[in-house]
């Protein structure tokens, strides 16, 4: 994992603390923040070496199939495509892509689902789920790994989630509290993650082709 992608996972966590220690009420804004520091750091990348506008188009593709997909399966909460479509994308993109692409996800599908002190927490999953899955970027990755990846993802988002959750709701906060926090969530997480890897299992190795035939052809994501 390189500086910047340090350095993403980094701001994020500091934005999150400092919500929680100032009781921040502005959330949208905040979100906006978290935004703004996180396409600064990819434009800064972007700037430095040579530019494709086409990479933009990409990235806004992704993230609407993404948005629309989670709009679309509205009224089934733990069964959404958007972990699919953004490992994907992240895949063909790279870390720093990855990250940029999972806040945007995030804060774009709540302007529809309804924001709150749980964006920034969301766009910070997605973010760090992007930026891992672009760890796998130029590497071959086979169908066994790639829903595996996908099963553990749905939790990783479902656990970030459930830290939020425990830090704002849960009073006490102890061994047994949390324990029934994380119970309580489990039903989601699993289905969310095994939806993930039923995705990436069927069609993932097929998307990612396609994907890389689209970089390949106008020379997207060069390092």
């Amino acid at each position: 994992m390189n500086k910047r992608s340090i350095f993403l996972i980094i701001i994020a966590i500091i934005t999150l603390v400092l919500m929680g220690i100032f009781d921040n009420k502005n959330y949208l804004l905040m979100s906006f923040i978290f935004l703004a520091l996180t396409i600064g750091i990819y434009f800064v990348r972007f700037e430095q070496r040579k530019t494709n506008a086409k990479e933009i188009v990409f990235i806004a593709i992704i993230c609407a199939l993404a948005v629309g997909g989670r709009v679309l399966f509205a009224a089934l909460p733990a069964v959404k495509p958007e972990l699919f479509i953004l490992i994907m994308g992240a895949i063909v993109s790279g870390p720093e892509t990855g990250f940029l692409m999972g806040t945007i996800i995030a804060l774009a599908s709540n302007m529809y689902f309804g924001q709150g002190v749980w964006t920034p927490w969301q766009m910070f999953a997605l973010g760090v789920i992007g930026l891992i899955s672009g760890l796998f970027s130029n590497k071959k990755i086979g169908t066994a790994v790639l829903t595996v990846w996908g099963f553990l993802s749905g939790f990783i988002m479902g656990w970030i989630m459930d830290v939020y959750y425990i830090l704002g709701f849960v009073d006490p906060i102890t061994f047994k509290s949390v324990g029934i926090a994380i119970a309580g969530s489990f039903y989601f997480d699993f289905v969310h993650a095994l939806f993930t890897a039923i995705l990436l299992f069927i069609v993932g190795k097929r998307w990612i082709k396609i994907f890389n035939n689209y970089r390949i052809k106008y020379n997207l994501f060069k390092e």
